[in-house]
């Protein structure tokens, strides 16, 4: 096991905009995706399939597998900042207007990163930097400036997949009463 390294957002990715310049017009139809803010607000790593229709011009910037996605506003600090990873690889996707993507310049394992920006420690370091009233928003210049942890990249893959696996068995777990029905001493009950 190697020491784990310090090191800021900043250094090692860089940020971008969401959709600029978008009228109420444009969305519902088009040839190309946008990613909700809901996806990038529930999901750790973000759901390909929450996406929507929107017309586009080339000068906005395209979402890559790997990116980690942040949410800029909300209504209480512990909300602001959220941060979902996208590993899709469909072209033609890009980012919500209310939120800002990042691109690691050096290989990071996705789920590490994903499920370390969404750890308690890093969500205190996030919501301390809210700045609002009744609408809480988030600098991304601010975001670039935490630390983040980084074991080497085979301890990074072996510490994602782990995560991946149990928010798996937890989804599963959660989904079970759907399943499978009431249960009364290890039989389902009809209800």
């Amino acid at each position: 096991m190697c020491a784990w390294e310090q090191r800021k957002l900043g250094s090692i990715g860089s940020t971008y905009t969401g959709l600029s310049g978008k009228t109420k017009e444009d969305f519902g139809h088009g040839e190309a995706q946008y990613i909700t803010y809901l996806n990038v607000f529930q999901n750790t790593v973000s759901d390909i399939t929450m996406t929507d229709k929107v017309e586009i011009a080339t000068t906005q910037n395209e979402v890559k597998y790997g990116d980690v996605l942040f949410t800029t506003s909300s209504e209480t600090p512990e909300e602001v900042g959220m941060s979902s990873v996208w590993l899709g690889v469909s072209p033609n996707t890009y980012l919500n207007s209310f939120c800002f993507g990042f691109r690691p310049n050096q290989k990071i394992d996705p789920y590490f990163l994903g499920y370390s920006l969404r750890a308690p420690y890093m969500r205190n370091k996030i919501k301390i930097l809210a700045q609002g009233i009744s609408r809480y928003n988030i600098s991304k210049n601010k975001v670039m400036e935490l630390e983040i942890s980084l074991p080497n990249n085979e301890e990074q893959k072996l510490l994602g997949t782990f995560l991946q696996r149990i928010d798996l068995i937890i989804t599963l777990h959660q989904q079970e009463p759907f399943l499978y029905g009431n249960s009364v001493n290890g039989r389902v009950a009809l209800c």
